[in-house]
C-alpha cells in the first residue's frame, strides 16, 4: 500500500542564496508586514518505506525605506534501506510500523537567512544579510556567511518585477566529520537575478537565479589564496497558484550546482555529486 501526502521528490541544496528575489515594490507608503509558511511532503509504506518533509517560512516588513526579511526551511528525509541487495525488504531491514531497524537518513538540512535593505531611491537599496545552513549529504556541518551589496529594481509594474543584484560575501564552511580539511573560509562574489509575473489574480510565476564565485579561500592550515574555479550556480522557479486569499499551491524546482562538491569523509572511495535538485509542490499559507 502506498499512502501519498502530498507530491514531492526531494533533494537539497547548499548555497547560494539569494534573499529577497521576488521582493514586491521596494519603498512602502505606509508599514507592512507579510508572514508566508508552507509545507510539504511524501509518506510511502508497504513494499517501499519512506517519509520526507519540507518546511519553510518568509517574514518581511517595510517602513519608510527600509525593509527587513527573514527566510527559513527545513527538509529532513528517513526510510528503510535495503542493506544486503537482494531486492526485498525482511522484517528485520524494515524501519516503520512493526519494523525492527533504525530507519535511514536521506535528507537533513536547515536554513536560515535575515537580510536588511536600505533604499536609496524608489528603486535601488544597499543590503546586509546574515545566515546559515547546516546539510548533512552536501558536507556542511555548518556554514555561516554574511554579504553586502547593492540592489536594482530595473522593472516595477504591476503584474511583473526584475530585480539586480551584486554582493561580497564572507563565509566560513565547517564540513562533516571527517573531511579534510576540516574546514574552508572564503571570499567570494555573488550575482542575482529574480524575477516574477502574474498572469492573472491567481496565478504566477517566480525565479531567481544566482551565480556565486569565491575569490580568495583559505582552507584550514592554509593562508588565504586566489581560487577561481570554485563556481556554484543556483536557481529557484516556482508557479504559484492561489486557492483563496490565505491559501496557495505552489509547484517549485530548487537546483544548485557546484563544479567542486565537498570532498568525501577520508577513506571513503568516490565523489559528491557536483548538484543537489528539489522538485516539490506545497501548501503555502499567507499568515500576514
Amino acid at each position: 500500500m502506498i499512502l501519498v501526502l502530498s507530491l514531492a521528490a526531494f533533494a537539497f541544496a547548499e548555497d547560494p542564496t539569494f534573499v529577497g528575489a521576488a521582493a514586491p515594490a521596494p519603498v512602502a507608503a505606509k508599514p507592512e508586514t507579510k508572514v508566508q509558511a508552507s509545507a510539504g511532503g511524501n509518506f510511502t509504506v508497504g513494499n517501499s518505506e519512506a517519509v520526507a518533509f519540507t518546511s519553510g517560512v518568509n517574514v518581511s516588513h517595510k517602513w519608510a525605506k527600509n525593509q527587513l526579511g527573514v527566510v527559513g526551511a527545513a527538509a529532513i528525509g528517513f526510510g528503510a534501506a535495503d542493506a544486503n541487495g537482494d531486492g526485498f525488504l525482511s522484517s528485520s531491514e524494515r524501519c516503520l510500523g512493526a519494523g525492527t531497524a533504525a530507519c535511514a537518513a536521506t535528507a537533513e538540512q536547515y536554513s536560515a537567512d535575515g537580510r536588511y535593505d536600505r533604499f536609496l531611491t524608489e528603486k535601488s537599496s544597499v543590503y546586509v544579510l546574515v545566515g546559515g545552513l547546516h546539510d548533512k549529504f552536501a558536507g556542511f556541518q555548518l556554514r555561516s556567511h554574511g554579504q553586502i551589496g547593492y540592489a536594482v529594481h530595473a522593472v516595477e509594474q504591476k503584474a511583473t518585477h526584475l530585480k539586480l543584484e551584486v554582493g561580497a560575501d564572507f563565509a566560513n564552511e565547517a564540513y562533516v566529520p571527517g573531511v579534510t580539511p576540516a574546514s574552508a573560509r572564503l571570499l567570494a562574489a555573488q550575482v542575482g537575478v529574480g524575477f516574477d509575473h502574474a498572469f492573472n489574480e491567481s496565478v504566477s510565476v517566480t525565479n531567481a537565479l544566482t551565480l556565486y564565485e569565491p575569490v580568495f579561500t583559505q582552507p584550514e592550515g592554509a593562508p588565504f589564496a586566489p581560487h577561481l574555479t570554485d563556481v556554484r550556480v543556483g536557481n529557484i522557479a516556482a508557479l504559484n497558484a492561489k486557492m483563496t486569499d490565505k491559501l496557495s499551491i505552489q509547484v517549485s524546482d530548487t537546483l544548485a550546482w557546484r563544479n567542486e562538491p565537498v570532498a568525501p569523509p577520508d577513506g571513503v572511495t568516490g565523489t559528491r555529486s557536483p548538484f543537489d535538485n528539489a522538485l516539490s509542490v506545497a501548501l503555502v499559507a499567507s499568515l500576514l
